[in-house]
């Protein structure tokens, strides 16, 4: 019993020690990075902000309903001589209350304008998540393609370690045999620990990649991330061979600034709308003591109803310069879109053909490999029988490993490449696998 407890102990320290492998694919992980973006969750909030300010700037169209209560009391209060009588004008306790119901009937656009602005903001704004949700999208692809990376990586690693084990084998028969010598069998044990430090440095490098998709999703930085989506051959991608122009481009950038000129646009029309008068109507009414009537001394009511005319003239030019100010802004917001109109139409093209390269070399990767594997098959043969030294055939799985390696990397950089291709031109592939 007194062995049996420890065991336990050391069994449950254990278990609860290692963690836990989790699988992801890659739609897992880009629903778990859209979840936590912050710069996601900021945006959604600004982009509802726009929307309560658009509801409010519409709201104003609707008539108001205003309310005032005043209640004094007088000290003394003025008397009028009538014959031999003095009475009293008004009352030394007054109450009043007002209800108003007002609408405006004509504001030379400033309504209108007002709303078209607060909606073409609240347009920009649902643009700007949709470009955070993009941005979201084409990190967490990266980080799942270098984390597969890394993982191919760690696997040319290891297929490396076990040819170096077999070399060692073959030296350890050879020298056995008399057909080699102490320097081949330390040449061979040399590999083999450089292969092991190879497989270290590889796992390191999954363990970082890991890291950063961790943070990408919000996951605890030792979560033990491994990748369950396979990568598939890729296929020269048919969208590589349209041209790239700005009727091409998808990014919800551009839009959103399309939306911004519009605002600007309208700010102009707001401006001009100081021109003219505000005209609004309202009807009342009105109950208290003495209430309008300051000779009264009972309580009494009344309905009122009017036109209100509001005009304000500046001699200085304000309206003027503000008109001239709002067109500014907007010439300065469309330059600004074809700024980035020809920045993002270089970075499609580049991209595009990042893209193309990316597929050529995967092709000319697989056949290196192909010659490389066969070239090694041959000098195994050769080693065994004594025809090729060790060193060569050392140098052989060195040249296999790097092969093997360039062609699982030459994969993926292809769906990288692909990922800043969709990215650029903002294409809705890039929320989908691969």
């Amino acid at each position: 019993m007194r062995i049996i407890i420890p065991i336990l102990m050391v069994i449950l320290f254990t278990a609860g020690s290692v963690a836990a492998e989790t699988a992801l694919s890659l739609a897992d992980v880009m629903r778990l990075a859209q979840e936590h973006s912050y710069s996601i969750k900021l945006s959604r909030a600004d982009s509802a902000s726009a929307v309560f300010d658009y509801r409010a700037a519409a709201a104003q169209r609707i008539p108001t309903l205003s309310l005032n209560g005043t209640t004094f009391f007088l000290s003394d209060i003025p008397q009028a001589q009538v014959g031999f009588n003095k009475i009293a004008l008004g009352s030394k306790d007054n109450y009043q209350a007002d209800f108003r119901l007002a609408v405006p009937l004509y504001t030379g656009g400033r309504l209108s304008s007002r709303i078209k602005i607060q909606n073409e903001n609240r347009l920009a704004k649902a643009m700007n998540l949709q470009s955070e949700k993009l941005s979201a999208a084409y990190d967490s692809r990266r980080a799942y393609l270098n984390l597969l990376l890394a993982r191919a990586m760690v696997g040319s690693a290891r297929a490396s370690l076990e040819r170096l084990k077999i070399v060692k084998q073959d030296v350890q028969n050879l020298y056995q045999n008399g057909m080699a010598d102490s320097v081949d069998i330390l040449d061979a044990e040399l590999a083999y620990q450089k292969g092991l430090q190879l497989e270290d440095q590889n796992r390191t490098l999954f363990r970082n990649a890991s890291i950063v998709l961790a943070q990408q999703i919000g996951w605890p930085p030792d979560s033990d991330i491994v990748p369950s989506d396979s990568i598939p051959v890729p296929s020269a991608l048919d969208s590589a061979s349209l041209p790239i122009d700005s009727s091409s481009l998808h990014r919800p950038e551009l839009k959103a600034l399309d939306y911004r000129i519009r605002s600007a646009e309208s700010l102009i029309g707001l401006n001009k709308a100081n021109y003219f008068p505000n005209i609004s109507g309202y009807g009342g009414y009105s109950v208290g003591k003495p209430n309008r009537d300051f000779f009264n001394k009972t309580w009494n009511d009344n309905f009122n109803v009017g036109v209100i005319l509001n005009w304000d003239f500046n001699f200085g030019g304000k309206t003027r310069n503000s008109v001239l100010s709002a067109r500014q802004a907007a010439y300065s917001a469309r330059l600004a879109k074809s700024r980035l109109t020809e920045a993002l139409t270089t970075q499609a093209g580049t991209a595009q053909q990042n893209l193309k390269y990316a597929y050529q070399s995967y092709l000319s990767t697989g056949t290196q490999l192909d010659i490389s594997r066969r070239q090694y098959r041959l000098a195994q043969d050769k080693e065994r029988s004594g025809q090729m030294s060790i060193n060569r055939l050392l140098e052989l799985e060195a040249g296999l490993t790097a092969a093997e390696q360039m062609y699982r990397a030459s994969m993926i950089n292809y769906y990288l490449a692909e990922t800043e291709y969709f990215y650029a031109v903002g294409a809705p592939r890039i929320y989908g696998g691969f």
